[in-house]
Order: structure tokens, then sequence, then C-alpha cells
């Protein structure tokens, strides 16, 4: 939390205009995501209210994908679509490299997860079906599009690159939304220019000596996303799933097209986008930094996989299942060993094992702890006492972020952060 507790200090001080322009010329072009972090952390009571404001990101991505499953006609009603979201994001969570960086962490989850559910917001709109579209539907698409870029530039790429697929698809099929998504696509265009071009982010690229050599780029972004890849590809989670779905016809759970030429040439660009998607969330990460992907970006880029892997699973087979037949015909006791085994493996594998363990281990003796803390700190305040001493967490749970602490040095950044957010001069660790 120390980002959160220095960042809401900084609002309340600077104001969160004056903390975003700052930050803007300063250290980041995510003004989206910058603005909505100073909002949240400066207006509500952190140490309270803290995990309302995880699950209020979380519960966004949620409704996101509810509205684009409805937009691509993904369940033929709203329980069937409602259980379908739930399984999407209970099987991206599960599998997710660090779900700390992302859903556990209120700056890390807006930065990297609010501008991708705003992304899928965006296409849900772009693919209902309207004959003519709107002047008014148009202004905010056109707007919902420009903001999403705001909140991560890695993701406002990708989400051109998404755009421009689509677009080249509804104008290949003289399809007559094809103005209104060449209009989305210029307005995130220009809202990534602008987070591109931030002062900020030349400045923070010194923090990445090795960054923006071709040659390392090259080989980071073929390592790893080779690695990461092949091994997303290979979760049996994702494995049970997709067999799943192909096990029973597409009219139980979609409505159904027919695989004419055309729809064929649109699925192959549906694929192609999502590949170059996947591929240039490697490269550019690899070329931003030149090191390893941080973990929050390869959770984002991780959800773009597993959304493409399944918008074109669908795509297949509502184009190519025959009649009311599954695509792939399997008898029902296979179907249910692989409803067994997907349960199984979402029961007891990945994420949820972790966060098991922890629930049984780690997390009450880590939830006392920084009660206490938070109480500690609060009291030194209400005493009038402008220096305070914490002790060291006994454990900390795998799941959560684990590398935010406060150290035994008052000067420290973590420790100035949590300083400032309650009022005192200097919070430093007790010594062993």
């Amino acid at each position: 939390m120390a980002d959160d507790f220095a960042r809401a200090y900084k609002g309340r001080v600077q104001g969160v205009f004056p903390a975003v322009m700052e930050e803007y010329f300063t250290w980041s072009g995510r003004w989206a995501s910058g603005t909505i972090d100073y909002l949240l952390t400066s207006r509500f009571d952190l140490v309270r209210v803290y995990p309302l404001l995880l699950g209020m990101n979380a519960a966004l991505l949620a409704c996101c994908v509810y509205a684009l499953l409805s937009a691509a006609r993904v369940g033929v009603s709203q329980p069937q679509r409602f259980a379908l979201t739930i399984s999407l994001l209970a099987l991206y969570w599960v599998g997710m490299p660090d779900p700390g960086e992302t859903f556990y962490w209120l700056t890390g989850g807006i930065d990297n997860l609010s501008g991708l559910a705003l992304s899928v917001l965006l296409l849900s709109g772009l693919l209902r079906e309207r004959a003519q579209t709107t002047v008014p539907t148009g202004v905010w698409l056109s707007l919902l599009a420009f903001t999403a870029t705001g909140f991560h530039e890695l993701f406002g790429l990708l989400l051109c690159l998404t755009l421009a697929g689509g677009t080249l698809k509804m104008w290949l099929e003289c399809d007559p939304r094809r103005q209104l998504w060449t209009i989305c696509l210029a307005a995130a265009f220009v809202g990534f220019i602008l987070v591109y071009t931030a002062p900020g982010n030349a400045l923070r690229q010194a923090e990445f000596p090795l960054a923006r050599h071709l040659a390392l780029t090259l080989r980071l972004s073929l390592k790893q996303g080779v690695m990461h890849v092949i091994r997303w590809g290979l979760d049996v989670r994702l494995l049970s799933a997709t067999a799943l779905l192909v096990m029973l016809p597409p009219a139980t759970w979609s409505a159904q097209g027919q695989a004419t030429a055309a729809n064929k040439r649109a699925l192959a660009i549906v694929a192609m986008t999502w590949i170059l998607a996947v591929a240039a969330g490697f490269v550019a990460a690899s070329w931003a930094t030149g090191t390893h992907l941080i973990l929050r970006t390869l959770n984002g880029i991780y959800f773009v996989f597993v959304a493409g892997w399944f918008f074109v699973v669908v795509s297949i087979a509502q184009q190519f299942a025959k009649g009311g037949e599954p695509l792939i015909a399997f008898s029902a006791p296979l179907r249910r060993v692989t409803v067994a085994f997907f349960i199984a493996s979402m029961l007891l594998t990945g994420n949820t094992s972790i966060a098991m363990t922890d629930l049984r281990s780690s997390v009450p003796n880590y939830s006392r702890a920084m009660h206490e803390r938070w109480r500690a700190l609060y009291a030194a305040r209400a005493r009038g006492e402008e220096d305070a001493i914490v002790t060291r967490l006994p454990v900390r749970p795998r799941i959560f972020i684990r590398y935010f602490e406060v150290r035994d040095d008052p000067e420290y950044w973590e420790n100035k952060s949590v300083a400032c957010y309650f009022g005192l001069r200097t919070v430093r660790l007790a010594p062993d």
C-alpha cells in the first residue's frame, strides 16, 4: 500500500489535478489511472475501505466482461451469461502470474486492470448490432476509447491493435459500423500518443538503462513470450475449459453463424489480431524496460491471452458447428470426467491452492498484525507524537503483494509515505 499512501497524501496536499499534472511531466503519462487513483486514495480512509476499493475494481472488470459476452451473443440467458462471466474471471484469477500485483493492490489494479476493463466495455459497445449508429453513441464510444488508453501505454497500444483488426474486418465486410470503428481507432490512437509521449515517461526511462536496445528486446521478447505462451496454452485448466465449451452444442450457449467464405476471412482476422496483440505485449514491454516483465504487466498480457483464446474458440464454434451438434462429439462419460477434471484443477492448483494455504496459515496472523500496526499509528498521532515505531510483520501471505514494507530506515520512501499519510514525521521498524 506504499504507493497508495503516497498518492493519498499528495492528493490531499496538492489537489488531485495538480498532482496528476506533475506526475505527467515528471514520472508517468497515465493520466486516467492517475486521476482515479488520486481521487480514491485522497478521499477515502484507506485503512478502513481498502478491501472495498479493491472489490470495486474487480466488479468493474466483471461487469465489462458480462457486457462483452452479451454483445458477442454468448449465453442464451442472463443466468447463463453470469455463470460464464464468473467462470472466465475465475479461470483468469487462478492462472494469472501474480494476483497480488493486480487484484490486491489498488494502484497496480487501476493501472493494469481498469484500463483493460474499459477496453472490454468499448469492444462490447462496438460489437452490438446497430444498423445505424447515432451521434451520441459515436461520441460516447470514442471518448471511451480515448480514456481507456490513458490507463497504461502498453495496454493502450494493444487496444489500438485490436481496434485496427476490427476496423479492417468491418471495412472488408462493408459493415454499417465501419465508420464508428474507424473513429474509435483514431480516438484510441490519439489517446495512446498522449500517454506515450508524456515528458514523465522520458524521465522515468532513466530507471531502465537497458531499455530500447533492439537486440536485447528481441531476445527478451522471444524468451519470455515463448516461455509464457507455451505455459499458458498448455494449462490444464484452460484446456479442460476449452474442451467443455466445444463438447456442448453452440446453440445451447450462443447464437450460431454460418461458415461462409466471408466469415472464415473474418475469423482469420480475429485470430491474427489476437496473436499480434499478445506478441506486441511482450515486445513492447521488453523494449520499454530491457528487463524481465513486471508481474502486473504480465497479468494484463495474460488477460489478453485468455480473452482472445476464448473469443477465437467461440467464433470457431459459432461458425463451424453443424446444426445442433457440438463442434467435437464426445461421449457422456467423457464429458462428466472433463467436468470433474476442470473443477478439481480449479480448486487444487494455481492461485487457488496458494490462497487456501494462506487462509489456513499466514492470513490470520498477517491480518491481526496489520490491524495492530494501524492502531499503533493512529494512537501515536492521537497522542501528538511525531515519531512512531512499529513491529515487524511475523508473516506475509504469498497471494498478496510481498515487497511493500517499511524498513528500519525512516528516510526510506515507503516509510515516508506511511508517515505522511498518518500525519507523523517518521515511521520505522522496531529493532529485532
